[in-house]
């Protein structure tokens, strides 16, 4: 029945591309708490810290929403006690929360902490929650995936895509995504893509699975012999099967974005092309993702999405969110605009966007810094042309205090990325933003994860 329902949603959204109908842009509704830390500064993690959301909503049923995120961050040695999950069966009104089974310690599982989660949702409803395991001691690194058959109410045990115990190997960064079109040669392959961290440079890795995340292919090096690495890599299913990579390249004279498409389901990647140069950076006291790009699909037009911090359109130092638009595939990318154009004339910070685009309509999501200090806010903006023009900025949610805000070497961290996603009626986002703690000690961290629904 969900899937009748969303192909016919779908073909509404076409039919109005179609017949020339002006697209309606995202509107936000109320930002509200999903999750907290729940482990109280286990193995002494940072307490009451929640950092680095995802977020996805299945393709087939809008009120089915799912996101994850770090809880119990670390500060010096990274990652956090266990990942986490918060989903929605009504469309982001209300939550379940858990912490993803078998993966820490402190879930019943191997690993001493995991980092940088991230999920995606299966035509068939299935939910996939990949995270990287590790171990800080015996220098054991992992890339995990982790299952929900009862859309995401509960996660069945870590299947293990990559699995390293060597000191000079560590598995960094991963990312997943789902080929969830029925016309595509690929229907229903699960890609999951990571940089690899070894002697002889940091290769974009990739692995595939066509039978639900059980067994994964062999070992995919992307970016070889092209760059000596990257970092951030983001895949993209397309309506017709290819698979497009945009990522930072390491290693390289100029920093710079890139992609990389696949023709045959991830096997073998055309050479990169440039998307354009990076000239951002992180704000003052913040670690942010500086040059981490983050990309989106639009599932109806096919445009590809991809948007990051930068400084060259200022004389401030100060960082603006920015975009690039990919019209046929990822072969080339229109020239880099602001997004935050219509913006208040004080001075902003902009840092770690995320972005979401369906039939036409993008959604754009950013952290602000209001002034010099700790007080940071996010905001958002629209398109209802594809992203060729944006209404004006827009606050989401509460401000938020730096001052309780979790670490990541000595810097204030509220994650690497954001999640933002898209379906024909509804956008979501999900962020992690400190407050003052209501009790608690004087000098005592708070760092909870908050949603907002976004409707047409």
């Amino acid at each position: 029945m969900r899937l009748v329902v969303g192909v016919a949603v779908l073909l509404l959204v076409l039919a109005g591309v179609v017949h020339g109908q002006v697209t309606t842009a995202f509107r936000a509704r109320a930002a509200h708490q999903i999750s907290a830390d729940p482990f109280a500064g286990l193995s002494g993690a940072e307490a009451d810290t929640e950092v680095e959301p995802d977020i996805a909503v299945d393709p087939n049923d809008p009120d089915v929403v799912v996101a994850v995120f770090q809880q119990g961050r670390f500060d010096q040695s990274g990652g956090c006690v266990d990942a986490g999950f918060a989903t929605s069966r009504d469309g982001g009104r209300t939550w379940i929360t858990g912490s993803l089974p078998g993966l820490t310690v402190a879930a019943s599982g191997p690993f001493d902490r995991a980092s940088d989660p991230a999920v995606a949702i299966g035509a068939d409803g299935a939910v996939y929650a990949q995270t990287l395991p590790f171990d800080v001691q015996d220098c054991r690194s992992a890339v995990a995936v982790q299952r929900s058959d009862d859309h995401g109410l509960t996660f069945n045990a870590p299947v293990l895509v990559q699995d390293d115990s060597s000191c000079s190997v560590f598995n960094d960064k991963p990312w997943i995504a789902v080929d969830t079109f029925p016309a595509s040669p690929h229907h229903g392959r699960v890609y999951s893509v990571w940089d690899r961290i070894e002697p002889g440079g940091q290769p974009i890795s990739l692995r595939y699975s066509d039978d639900r995340g059980e067994t994964w292919s062999a070992l995919v090096a992307v970016s070889s012999p092209f760059f000596p690495g990257g970092i951030g890599a983001i895949p993209l299913v397309q309506p017709n099967g290819d698979l497009t990579l945009v990522y930072a390249p390491v290693g390289t004279a100029t920093a710079e974005e890139v992609a990389q498409t696949s023709h045959d389901g991830g096997v073998t990647f055309a050479p990169p092309v440039t998307i354009e140069s990076f000239e951002g950076s992180d704000p003052a006291g913040m670690r942010t993702g500086d040059g981490l790009p983050a990309a989106a699909l639009d599932p109806v037009t096919g445009r590809l999405y991809v948007v990051w911090q930068d400084r060259r359109f200022r004389s401030d130092g100060l960082n603006d969110i920015v975009m690039s638009v990919s019209t046929d595939g990822g072969t080339s990318w229109g020239p880099l605009g602001l997004v935050n154009a219509r913006a208040p004339r004080r001075p902003r910070d902009r840092f770690t966007p995320g972005v979401a685009a369906y039939g036409g309509a993008v959604l754009v999501v950013y952290g602000a810094l209001k002034d010099v200090g700790p007080r940071v806010t996010m905001r958002y903006v629209t398109s209802a042309d594809d992203g060729v023009t944006f209404g004006r900025e827009r606050r989401l949610g509460r401000t938020g205090d730096l001052t309780y805000a979790a670490t990541a070497g000595g810097q204030r961290f509220l994650g690497d990325y954001i999640g933002v996603t898209a379906s024909a009626t509804t956008a979501h986002a999900v962020w992690c933003l400190s407050a003052r703690p209501r009790l608690g000690a004087p000098g005592a961290l708070h760092q909870v994860a908050l949603s907002a629904t976004f409707t047409r």
